[in-house]
């Protein structure tokens, strides 16, 4: 599999990136500067805001499922609106919009939603055709997908690091190296700066929430550090990630990450309004 996957390249036609990406790259900071992100966390007792007629996102400001949600909808220079859910202390009428009560959901319109992550980004890249983030490449399409799956053990070892560390083991720490090295593997492989070719695509929206965090964590902890030597293709392509129009609206100062997440530690409920 790792041989089909690394000898599959895709080369962007010059034409399309000078007419398409470049004006885009301009627009979609644009837009998402516009967006308020840290609007309050909404907890029980609080009314259902009145629709406005926006595609609108029930989001956790801090929750890394929700922010691939909100990464799509800025790379595709959407127009939105946030609607922050506080999770220790849910509203009533949460699960009317994701009956999971969980989130991203997002509203298409008024009553209509569609929650988990990736169904939502694969949503709007079907019903918003601009700066497509899926391959069309059906084979293309499902090795970008096992990438994203591939990444489970970077999110299994950064939320035991942070919530419950004496559960780390041997298992975890080699899973993590090796999930690393293969997504080092697909860059070197591919040949191209991102890992959707010359511009971001669905694959890399979708595993940076997580490197966001190793990024932020790894000086505090150890077991989440990327060494910069061993990994210095993945580590360049983290620093162009880090400054995507799409990605750079939407990060966390490093110090209110470490205070979110440290919350968790001292009580059940954190605090979600940290970015206020």
């Amino acid at each position: 599999m790792h041989i089909l996957v690394g000898s599959y390249k895709v080369l962007a036609p010059l034409g399309q990136l000078l007419e398409l990406v470049l004006p885009y790259r301009t627009m979609a900071k644009a837009v998402a500067g516009k967006i308020n992100f840290n609007t309050k966390h909404l907890k029980r007792g609080d009314p259902l805001p009145p629709y406005n007629g926006k595609l609108r996102v029930y989001n956790m400001r801090l929750c890394p499922f929700a922010q691939r949600t909100i990464l799509a909808l800025n790379a595709k220079n959407i127009d939105y609106e946030v609607v922050n859910i506080n999770l220790a202390d849910k509203p009533e009428w949460l699960t009317s919009k994701s009956a999971f009560g969980k989130v991203p959901s997002l509203e298409i319109k008024e009553g209509v939603c569609i929650y988990e992550s990736l169904i939502t980004v694969e949503y709007l890249d079907e019903v918003y055709p601009q700066r497509q983030l899926l391959p069309k490449d059906p084979l293309r399409k499902a090795f970008d997908k096992i990438i994203v799956e591939a990444s489970a053990p970077i999110v299994t070892l950064f939320l035991k690091s942070v919530k419950a560390p004496d559960t780390i083991t041997e298992d975890n720490i080699s899973a993590f190296s090796k999930t690393l090295k293969y997504i080092q593997d697909q860059l070197i492989d591919r040949g191209t700066p991102y890992l959707g070719g010359d511009e971001p695509g669905y694959v890399d929206y979708m595993i940076w929430p997580w490197f966001e965090r190793l990024l932020v964590f790894k000086e505090d902890n150890p077991n989440l550090k990327i060494d910069s030597e061993k990994f210095k293709i993945l580590t360049a392509y983290l620093d162009k990630m880090k400054k995507d129009p799409a990605v750079f609206p939407y990060l966390v100062p490093d110090k209110v990450m470490l205070a979110f997440h440290e919350s968790f530690k001292s009580g059940p409920n954190p605090n979600y309004d940290v970015l206020d």
